[in-house]
């Protein structure tokens, strides 16, 4: 097992983060409290649909740096902010993994959901902590 590395910077917009979203240990990757507030370029990003699609987009994105892709989730722990949102949440979330990880929305063995108000801040409608485990290289 190779050491621990954190995964990042972590930028919102053109601001850096003093913190990391996550580490890789091994040929496992953490990644905690991922949110899809503002986007890459420091806009806010409104609802829960499109909140989803930039926080799993930003997983994506930290999974790959550590060398693994969605299909590798082996654990996802998804809070949302209304029970009311959870349909609407639960569509764009699946929208996404049709496109970006097959593999892992036809198993479905990654999932916990809980209804979660008091997130960070009142704008956030969706956050999400992963596990990945790295595939074997051939």
């Amino acid at each position: 097992m190779t050491g621990k590395r954190g995964l990042g910077p972590l930028f919102y917009g053109p601001a850096e983060q003093p913190w990391s979203r996550g580490a890789a240990a091994g040929d496992f990757v953490f990644l905690s409290g991922i949110d899809g507030v503002i986007d890459d370029e420091g806009r806010t990003v409104a609802g829960i649909a499109g909140q989803t699609r930039t926080t799993l987009d930003r997983i994506r994105a930290l999974l790959a740096d550590a060398g693994a892709e969605p299909d590798d989730i082996v654990q996802l722990d998804q809070f949302v902010a209304d029970p009311a949102e959870r349909a609407e949440y639960m569509r764009a979330r699946d929208e996404w993994f049709a496109e970006h990880a097959p593999g892992l929305l036809d198993e479905r063995s990654y999932a916990s959901l809980l209804i979660y108000p008091a997130l960070a801040t009142p704008q956030m409608r969706v956050e999400i902590r992963a596990v990945a485990h790295k595939k074997e290289e051939s």
